[in-house]
């Protein structure tokens, strides 16, 4: 069978696995028509009618005739009846028993047994009469911002509709005393352009001749097709077909000709010339990793941070390190919650639909919320996070963390509690577990620690605070440098501690006095440290006012739970430019 390269000028479509030219009309009504507000849940009735309903705005310059259109509820799909949208104008799609319900409010286009939104989130998708898919929606629950109106009576609105591919960052629970503004301007409508470019979060291979790429959010379809954005080593060069996936084309099939090589890292460098949906470009190029994935054995995979007690409002979450020198995919393991009297599994999860290289030395960090990740783990490094919807939740007292691969055999397993926590802790809630020797097995109780509180008390996607690495050397108390001048010219203007411990739990306290005894700083109190820590004093007191020039000794006591104390001095010199 040959194979053709082609380049639409307009968006390509995507009809059972193959694609085909967009009409003219569809090119104009991609994401010119919008959904802008979902009523999923009217119960509890705030004061609008007890009715679901979607509501479409047109948010181009032109009439937009629907005649023929589809909107897809998850997985079941309804023609809507024909009708004319104006330019500016909202249209309040509902069941066809309860228009009358709505007629008050505006426009409304009746479907015959409509059928139900999901309550907790679903993918609502709208296409065209040629199938051509014109705005897609994936929320959930969560985009309320709000367990109150979550749970019933309030509708979802899209705050700007320049940002049509936004995610929950461009969508809020209406504020508007009714419950929801059916027919008109939503009431939490405010300027928020999606000013960031696009990120390639991973790739994955889904066989041994094609590559998925996964990128941060929403692409421009158009922007991705040609195979002559992307190239690889090894041989590979070019793909020979280039499959934006929708609904929401965050994802691009490459496929070719070759079949990948084991034991072969490839390296995919793709051109910036990659938009999103609102026209961001990829800053410079962007290179992702692949390779063919080998079969795990024993604790090549382990259970390496656990945070099963959050703070309000946070998430939990697995962290996973892949200790071996092997390349693994997260689908081929599953995990699960196992019963503390038995040990049986209960809550089993697999991570088959999951795909995730993960190359070695490398973390993967299973959470069922990936927004809410403490730390902000999700903004600043979204491409370690493996969001796993019907991920169970964990006991906040004790519970058995069990990792299989898929032959159901057991690859590492951890027994958690919360009498594991450093005991010199006022409060465990919003503080991980960490293992500390990658090395030594989960069972030992000595191998965690609580996560340190300089690190935010958990570091999901990163080297844990607690790690000891190989050779290092025991307790080191560095200041850098001597003499310090906080003038900010760029040269010396802060003053850094560096603490290296033997081993994890302890804690400090840290304060800095004058020659003449005075306390100037309170730097730490009552803080647990990480095996290498580090405090910085920018030469002001504690009311941050500048201190005088001249001598301070920075004094800290270091403790621990088994009655462990060690003290020491270290003297440095505070100088100003005249």
């Amino acid at each position: 069978m040959k194979t053709l390269e082609v380049i639409f000028s307009g968006i390509p479509l995507l009809w059972s696995g193959q694609f085909m030219a967009a009409s003219p009309a569809d090119r104009q009504a991609v994401y010119q028509i919008i959904i802008s507000e979902i009523m999923a849940d009217p119960n509890p009735i705030v004061k609008l009618p007890d009715t679901e309903y979607i509501e479409l705005f047109n948010r181009g310059d032109c009439s937009v005739k629907l005649d023929g259109w589809k909107l897809a509820f998850g997985s079941r799909e309804k023609t809507l009846p024909a009708f004319t949208l104006a330019p500016g104008d909202f249209l309040i799609v509902c069941d066809s028993d309860r228009e009358k319900d709505l007629e008050p409010y505006g426009q409304t286009l009746p479907v015959p047994n409509m059928p139900a939104i999901v309550n907790t989130g679903q993918t609502l998708v709208l296409k065209s009469d040629s199938g051509q898919i014109i705005h897609a929606v994936a929320f959930s629950a969560d985009w309320y911002d709000s367990r109150t109106k979550a749970e019933g009576g309030w509708s979802l609105e899209m705050i700007d509709p320049g940002n049509p591919c936004g995610y929950a960052d461009n969508w809020r629970g209406s504020i508007d005393p009714r419950g929801g503004t059916p027919g008109m301007i939503n009431s939490v409508r405010a300027c928020n352009p999606d000013m960031v470019p696009p990120q390639i979060l991973r790739a994955t291979l889904p066989n041994d001749s094609s590559v998925m790429l996964l990128f941060s959010e929403s692409m421009d379809s158009a922007s991705v097709y040609s195979c002559g954005l992307y190239s690889a080593n090894g041989g590979l060069l070019h793909p020979s077909l280039v499959d934006p996936r929708g609904p929401d084309y965050a994802q691009v099939l490459l496929h070719y000709r070759n079949r990948f090589q084991t034991d072969k890292r490839y390296t995919l460098t793709i051109r910036n010339t990659l938009k999103d949906c609102t026209g961001n470009t990829i800053s410079g190029k962007m290179y992702t990793d692949f390779a063919v994935p080998e079969t795990p054995s024993r604790c090549d995979l382990i259970i390496n941070e656990v945070l099963f007690n959050p703070e309000s409002g946070k998430s939990e979450f697995i962290e996973l390190f892949n200790r071996s020198a092997k390349v693994l995919n997260l689908a081929d393991f599953s995990i699960a919650r196992a019963d503390i009297s038995t040990g049986e599994s209960l809550y089993v999860t697999s991570l088959l639909n999951n795909p995730f290289l993960i190359f070695p030395g490398c973390y993967v960090v299973l959470t069922s919320d990936a927004v809410n990740l403490p730390g902000n783990c999700y903004l600043y490094d979204p491409s370690v996070i493996a969001e796993q919807v019907n991920l169970f939740m964990l006991p906040n007292d004790e519970g058995i963390i069990v990792l299989s691969d898929y032959l159901d055999q057991t690859i590492d397993e951890f027994h958690y509690s919360n009498s594991m926590h450093a005991g010199l802790l006022t409060t465990t809630a919003g503080i991980s577990l960490e293992r500390v020797d990658s090395e030594l097995p989960a069972s030992s109780w000595v191998n965690w620690c609580s996560a340190s509180a300089a690190s935010g008390y958990s570091t999901p996607g990163r080297q844990n605070s607690q790690a000891l690495t190989l050779g290092q050397p025991g307790e080191e108390v560095i200041l850098q440098p001597e003499v310090f001048s906080p003038d900010n010219d760029g040269m010396d203007d802060y003053v850094t501690l560096r603490l290296k411990l033997p081993e994890p739990g302890w804690m400090a306290t840290i304060r800095i006095f004058d020659r003449n005894g005075k306390k100037i700083r309170d730097l730490a109190s009552n803080c647990l440290l990480g095996t290498e820590e580090s405090f910085t004093w920018d030469g002001t007191s504690n009311d941050q006012q500048p201190a005088a020039i001249g001598l301070f000794v920075i004094c800290a006591e270091l403790f621990n739970q088994h009655g462990g104390v060690k003290n020491f001095m270290k003297v440095v010199t505070l100088a100003r430019r005249f």
